[in-house]
């Protein structure tokens, strides 16, 4: 396929009529809320961002769970079932349908969706005496994102983010961005 338009129809379609779990890895910058459209009860839904192509409403809007990639990945993804979609190129993209190639491309995502930082509350319980905003400065800052990213990313400000940081480190005693991770972990923050 080279017709981005024809495209989009093809994944919205698809992202529409899953009927067991849908699998989006975004790298571009357009936002991708009709991966929510339709959300079926019983049909896991999954999507991967990068730091760069989060949409800060995304986690407000998601109806599934919402990891973030450190690294950049080559092209998007959209796995729904036993369809793949590649993108290849600014408009194009490959559709697969072979059940083995399908079964690489799950693969691929889900080892990426295992190095990825949670960034929605699905992913994880709440923990006592922290905010929601908080739960996800600290695994954003434990996943190795810097504090103007984390910002961008939960659409605070840099100073903001700060100050939630120095806060949990005086809270645990920490002298150092380290020993708030350390604490973080062995406190089950993260």
């Amino acid at each position: 396929m080279v017709d981005r338009a024809e495209v989009d129809r093809l994944e919205r379609e698809l992202l529409r009529n899953a009927y067991t779990e849908s699998r989006l890895l975004s790298v571009d910058d357009r936002p991708r809320h009709d991966h929510e459209d339709g959300a079926l009860i019983g049909v896991r839904r999954r999507t991967l961002y990068t730091a760069k192509s989060l949409d800060d409403n995304v986690v407000r809007q998601s109806m599934g769970e919402v990891r973030v990639l450190r690294g950049r990945p080559a092209r998007g993804v959209l796995v729904v079932d036993d369809v793949a979609v590649l993108r290849a190129g600014a408009a194009g993209a490959v559709v697969v349908r072979a059940p083995e190639v399908v079964a690489l491309v799950a693969a691929y995502f889900d080892a990426l969706w295992t190095d990825a930082v949670p960034l929605g509350d699905g992913d994880h319980a709440p923990v006592d005496g922290l905010s929601a905003v908080q739960q996800r400065i600290v695994r954003l800052a434990a996943g190795g994102f810097k504090d103007d990213t984390i910002a961008r990313m939960l659409g605070l400000s840099t100073r903001s983010v700060r100050r939630h940081l120095e806060k949990l480190a005086a809270r645990v005693g920490a002298t150092n961005r380290l020993s708030l991770g350390v604490a973080a972990t062995r406190l089950g923050w993260v």
